[in-house]
């Protein structure tokens, strides 16, 4: 899947991390959230998906940050 054959929920989380993402940090599931409009469960269940396409085009990573937020969020790098 290419992030611009993304619809719904899956493309505005997909925003979401784009917009949020920087080289010092990635978001939190929280953050997306809030940026996309969607509730929790929604953001979730997109996030489950875009990191179970092929190719991949999100990434689930552990927050080095010392928070107890959970991982954070990064796109994977384009082809």
């Amino acid at each position: 899947m290419r992030a611009e054959d993304l619809s719904g929920a899956d493309a505005s989380v997909y925003r979401a991390v784009a917009e949020l993402e920087d080289d010092r940090s990635a978001p939190h599931l929280q953050d997306i959230a809030r940026r996309a409009g969607l509730s929790l469960e929604e953001t979730r269940n997109a996030v489950h998906r875009l990191l179970h396409t092929e190719p991949k085009i999100l990434h689930e990573v552990p927050d080095t940050g010392g928070t107890d937020l959970g991982p954070v969020y990064e796109l994977a790098p384009r082809a």
